[in-house]
């Protein structure tokens, strides 16, 4: 299927189912090293159960956009407050699985202060809790892109206001919405327009997603070095692996869907092969390319299996009809 017959619907689909397969598949391997995670084929087979979950379990990556869009969708709009209030909700309730710890700090104070604007974790921790919520949101600005970039960045400050964090949510925005709009997928033009909507951010961020079309074109073993160790000083650890940090996690996740442009399997397949936070990564892929590609692009078996498969079908439905009446009421 071209990316030009897949409607506003399959799009929904293929991001939120997308995500929860792609973060099911990875959290059993998540901290793991590259040599430690199956190849492509046995990983994509079946789920693997892990710390007693069920088969098919997603973590905090999907609930936390979940929470997200069912804000949306009760609110008919993006307002902050309230998807405060949703993360607030599941930590009180103690449902959050594999909890970052800033977002966990974030959904505690929101509880304590009731102020969305200063819960979210202060400069210096720049994790990926930002980009790891934020491709559904694409979506919601297909008719005014303008206006993506601080809604984004309002939502990325609910848990991280360093800016790093922030650039990264709104960087994956942008990708997100321009994967379900374009028809050919030119790495540079791609990666300049994403990396204009972050510079005001981040702009030495944005830099790097700039250079990313050339490391496309290099094997992944030859790759992953460059995009791990990006963003430090120094390397973090003896060899290559993707850890919890906002600019790996950016940089990688473009780099898989840039890679296997036209594979599902493939781009989250080698999301997750790299080693480290490998839940966020193949949820953040998982999405992308499930919105470039649409929900046909997943494999049966795995949307068949993975948890919670029709409640995730039906908000992503009713998001999408919310998606399709904001965009006729722009075009009017």
């Amino acid at each position: 299927m071209s990316n030009a017959a897949v409607d506003l619907r399959d799009r929904c689909l293929g991001g939120l189912i997308g995500r929860a397969v792609g973060d099911a598949l990875g959290a059993p391997f998540e901290g793991l090293w590259p040599e430690n995670i199956p190849d492509e084929e046995p990983l994509l087979a079946r789920f693997t159960e892990y710390e007693g979950y069920p088969r098919g379990q997603f973590t905090d990556d999907t609930q936390l956009t979940v929470a997200t869009l069912q804000s949306i969708v009760a609110e008919g709009e993006i307002a902050p407050a309230s998807i405060a209030a949703a993360f607030g909700r599941l930590w009180r309730r103690g449902a959050v699985i594999g909890p970052g710890g800033a977002c966990m700090q974030a959904g505690q104070a929101f509880l304590e202060s009731g102020d969305w604007r200063t819960c979210g974790a202060p400069l210096g921790q720049a994790g990926n809790g930002t980009a790891m919520r934020m491709p559904l949101l694409g979506l919601w600005f297909l008719k005014a892109p303008a206006e993506l970039p601080e809604a984004a960045a309002d939502v990325a400050r609910l848990t991280h206001r360093d800016p790093r964090s922030v650039a990264g949510g709104v960087g994956i925005a942008k990708a997100a919405q321009l994967l379900a709009t374009a028809n050919r997928l030119d790495p540079a033009a791609f990666c300049n327009e994403v990396a204009a909507t972050m510079d005001c951010y981040d702009s030495s961020f944005a830099a790097r997603v700039r250079d990313l079309p050339a490391l496309v074109q290099l094997p992944p073993g030859v790759a992953l070095p460059s995009i791990a160790w990006s963003g430090r000083a120094r390397p973090q650890f003896e060899r290559p692996i993707v850890a919890p940090f906002v600019v790996p996690t950016v940089l990688w996740s473009l780099w898989c869907v840039l890679r296997h442009a036209d594979s599902w399997p493939q781009a989250v397949a080698a999301a997750i092969r790299c080693g480290g936070d490998v839940d966020t990564l193949g949820a953040i892929v998982g999405a992308l390319a499930g919105m470039r590609l649409g929900i046909d692009a997943v494999p049966t078996h795995l949307r068949a299996t993975v948890r919670h498969g029709r409640k995730l079908e039906a908000l992503a439905s009713r998001y999408g009809a919310l998606v399709v009446k904001r965009g006729a009421s722009r075009a009017n």
